[in-house]
């Protein structure tokens, strides 16, 4: 499958540590909302979920830092679904 865009947001200065970098913690919580916009692309909704009393897990993330993100700067995740298996 090829990558999707799935975040594209803005860093703000209560993101960034003391040295002025994007702390981790937020780089977490944006790959976050980026595997629930994966989801609602390839039509996987809170609806559908709810009505098929299903449920989902992200057991892998790979992330690559391309660089520093600072005050400012935006960002993007792109997103690509590697396996899907069933239980």
């Amino acid at each position: 499958m090829q990558a999707l865009l799935t975040y594209r947001g803005t860093v703000y200065p209560w993101h960034c540590d003391h040295v002025g970098h994007m702390n981790n913690m937020w780089f977490a919580g944006k790959f976050d909302e980026a595997s629930w916009n994966l989801l609602l692309q390839i039509g996987i909704t809170p609806t559908y979920l709810r009505e098929s009393e299903k449920g989902m897990a992200a057991v892998e993330q790979i992330t690559t830092f391309r660089r520093e993100l600072l005050a400012g700067d935006s960002v993007e995740v792109h997103t690509q679904l590697i396996e899907v298996a069933t239980g």
